[in-house]
């Protein structure tokens, strides 16, 4: 599909470029507001000009005279706010801001970054931040921790670091799902799937690569294992997860509707996607988000076919730990 033909089956497509700098100056403002911001980095496929038509903007923050926690909070209202107002307009665009915040003291300190691994902030904003924007930083302080992201994110004893810590989460999220085999079936294959993310991110480090764009994941992945030499790694992790493409499911109209329109984003970009694969990355992303705003939610959508056995699912991904 060519631009000209993408656009005229949905005109939310149209001049998606220009929406999303605009819109990434919007939030550039409104976060620069808000007492105790002094810096701001323009992270994620955005900041690196790799974004998509449905790309999130993804902005960290450098804050002082303020607890962080408070500057976080604060900012995290911001971005909620901004994303409901654009959503009204027809495409919704995330702006995932506050939850990586940073202290301008914590940037200019010169302890050794590698201390610092055991905060996630550090160990994977180093990694949002690669190849980023510094914006609205007149002190500079912004700048500075893109240099820290561009000196240390794959340096090996980091990288190591975080294989480290996705083999924790992996180990985590089987022992969750071992949990909630009897109570929670959704829950488990939820776990079940974050546990198969956590290898694949390992999978990624070890390739001298990083990952990202969530409503594309495993396609991306798939890609990426076949670059390395690592589809038969691929292809069992996901027969184990029960990742792969397959039939057709209900979903509910919104979930329907983001999984055609960003179909259509794909190609217009000139991305090589299968429908099914398009549906199995949407499928695969939405669950766990949805069940952390509806924690009781169990809809058929949220897990594979009633035969997939979640325990037999656990023992596979387990295995492939090592």
């Amino acid at each position: 599909m060519n631009e000209a033909t993408a656009t005229a089956t949905d005109p939310r497509l149209r001049q998606w470029r220009e929406r999303l700098a605009a819109r990434s100056e919007e939030a550039l403002d409104a976060l620069s507001a808000v007492p105790g911001v002094v810096g701001l980095v323009l992270g994620g496929s955005f900041g690196r000009g790799q974004h998509w038509p449905l790309s999130d903007l993804d902005v960290i923050v450098l804050s002082a005279g303020r607890p962080v926690a408070e500057v976080s909070a604060d900012v995290d209202r911001c971005a909620y706010e901004l994303s409901a107002m654009w959503g009204t307009g027809g495409v919704y665009t995330a702006v995932d801001a506050g939850r990586l915040t940073f202290d301008e003291s914590e940037v200019r300190s010169p302890v050794d970054v590698l201390a610092r691994m055991s905060d996630n902030r550090w160990l994977h904003g180093l990694d949002k931040i690669y190849g980023g924007q510094a914006r609205r930083d007149d002190r500079g302080v912004a700048a500075t921790l893109l240099d820290l992201s561009a000196r240390w994110r794959f340096d090996q004893a980091l990288v190591g670091r975080r294989i480290e810590a996705w083999l924790a989460i992996a180990r985590q999220q089987l022992a969750d799902a071992d949990r909630l085999t009897v109570t929670d079936h959704v829950g488990a294959w939820i776990a079940i799937r974050r546990a198969a993310t956590a290898l694949a991110e390992v999978a990624t480090e070890r390739w001298g690569e990083r990952a990202g764009s969530f409503g594309r994941y495993w396609t991306h992945f798939e890609a990426r294992a076949d670059r390395h030499g690592g589809g038969a790694f691929a292809d069992q992790l996901l027969t184990a997860a029960y990742a792969k493409p397959h039939v057709a499911v209900d979903v509910p109209e919104w979930l329907a509707e983001r999984i055609a329109l960003s179909y259509q984003a794909r190609l217009l970009i000139g991305e090589v996607v299968t429908t099914e694969q398009n549906a199995r990355d949407n499928l695969l992303a939405y669950p766990g988000m949805y069940r952390a705003r509806f924690p009781t939610a169990a809809y058929a959508w949220m897990a594979p076919l009633p035969e997939a056995d979640p325990c037999a699912a656990i023992r596979a991904v387990r295995s492939m730990i090592g």
